[in-house]
């Protein structure tokens, strides 16, 4: 297979435990783009959480995008315009809320690129260790909160997260997207918000074929990104649903697994 895109997971796929890019796997991406092969990132994360690791791999270089926010935003890397933006409304925020709160979750949302959050708990500084975002804390979230948002968050333990996740079996309601993405948070956004659908919808405005894409991934929130890509990678520490959904498993995270397909299927192919 001619392969023409690589798209990639960032926590736990693409960053190493220390969160960083390992420098092999950072010059097997540059390395592929150079041979025309597009890199696209898909997070979890906020899009300032992924722009810098974006302008290291060159993705504006190359009129590459990322899909932030679990694929609620997709942007063209170039000049960081919004290709498109899909949203929860207040009243999913508030009904999200409520649930987090009846489960006695810390939660947490986003609004201009700030994490924002009310009260506190153990991981509640995770996801500004790992985007690098500022938080704000305020005294009523559902109070401080008038308008659309990305996604919410419910953080929490991972067995307490787990039990919500499998009670919720994906859907909260019939227009509210759930999955996880590290095993303590529990994400909800609008219904039709994966990476997978959005991945779909812009390479089918791209004009690349499903079977041209190498994906990469490691948590639930990857799943059907790794079962629409023709080669669906899941690296070596992903979780069991991952790997039994992959045509593939590779090294984890520390180990270069990324690089490892790259070279086995692209560049020493293209050599």
């Amino acid at each position: 297979m001619d392969y023409k895109l690589v798209v990639l997971d960032m926590d736990d796929t693409l960053m190493t435990s220390e969160n960083v890019m390992s420098e092999r796997t950072k010059e097997a991406l540059l390395a592929v783009q150079k041979q025309g092969v597009s890199v696209i990132l898909a997070s979890g994360r906020p899009t300032n959480g992924m722009v810098n690791t974006a302008r290291e791999l060159e993705l504006d270089k190359h009129h590459s995008h990322i899909l932030s926010y679990n694929g609620a935003r997709i942007f063209e890397m170039s000049d960081l315009s919004m290709v498109k933006e899909t949203s929860l409304t207040k009243e999913q925020f508030d009904l999200c809320y409520d649930y987090c709160k009846s489960k006695g979750f810390f939660v947490l949302t986003y609004i201009d690129e700030t994490i924002v959050y009310e009260g506190d708990h153990p991981y509640m500084n995770v996801e500004h260790e790992l985007t690098g975002l500022p938080m704000k804390q305020v005294e009523s979230l559902k109070d401080y909160v008038q308008g659309n948002v990305p996604k919410l968050m419910g953080v929490d333990f991972e067995e307490k997260i787990s039990e919500a996740n499998n009670e919720l079996g994906g859907n909260y309601g019939q227009d509210i997207h759930v999955t996880t993405s590290k095993p303590f948070f529990l994400e909800f956004m609008a219904e039709g918000v994966s990476k997978g659908r959005a991945l779909h919808e812009l390479v089918t405005e791209l004009g690349i074929s499903r079977e041209a894409i190498i994906a990469f991934g490691d948590s639930n929130n990857d799943k059907d990104m790794i079962e629409y890509a023709g080669l669906g990678v899941a690296m070596g520490n992903a979780n069991d649903n991952i790997k039994n959904a992959a045509d593939m498993i590779t090294g984890d995270h520390n180990s270069d697994g990324i690089a490892d397909i790259l070279e086995q299927f692209i560049l020493k192919k293209q050599s």
